[in-house]
């Protein structure tokens, strides 16, 4: 089951995601890039684990692992909460300036949320551009939505924070068609 949860800077994603998280699971895991706060924020119960999973590590890796080590039978009693994937994208576009390479890394990361076994939240961020982009930020910011897009579509359930408040989107009936 993918949830994403989507949002500006500061709209409350995280705060929501965990709050939404202990209703629909007993226990967690928690992976952090550690680069939006310098404290992880309170978990909802001792059930709840955290990783800082943002030095040095690759969250295609973190998830696969998870993924392996993780017991079919109880994976839908655990959630794993990916806080952000706009941080960890953004960390593999500074690693690198190779475009194919970014381009590869990016489908892999892709592939590993959507091929996760269990519940998954992941958290993203709504790319809003600005007035005269570099050529980075404009791929940066292209690539992000299309990520965001290809979750939209594979998510049972999708929530838009503003300002702290959350609008579900898949509720809503809203339906965007090629």
């Amino acid at each position: 089951m993918l949830i994403t949860v989507t949002g500006g800077i500061g709209s409350g994603k995280t705060r929501f995601a965990l709050g939404y998280a202990a209703r629909i699971s007993r226990e967690g895991i928690y992976l952090s890039t550690g680069d939006h706060d310098p404290v992880i924020p309170e978990l909802p119960s001792a059930h709840y684990r955290a990783i800082q999973a943002g030095n040095g590590q690759h969250l295609t890796e973190v998830l696969h692992q998870i993924n392996r080590e993780s017991n079919l039978f109880l994976a839908d009693q655990r959630i794993v909460i990916v806080d952000s994937l706009t941080a960890w994208m953004a960390a593999g576009f500074r690693a690198s300036d190779d475009l194919d390479q970014q381009r590869s890394e990016t489908q892999l990361l892709l592939d590993a949320l959507l091929s996760y076994q269990g519940k998954l939240l992941v958290i993203t961020n709504e790319m809003h551009g600005s007035l005269y982009p570099s050529e980075e930020e404009r791929i940066f910011a292209a690539r992000m939505a299309s990520v965001n897009r290809a979750l939209q579509a594979h998510s049972e359930q999708m929530y838009l924070l503003i300002s702290g408040l959350a609008v579900d989107l898949k509720d809503r009936g809203l339906r965007y068609e090629d």
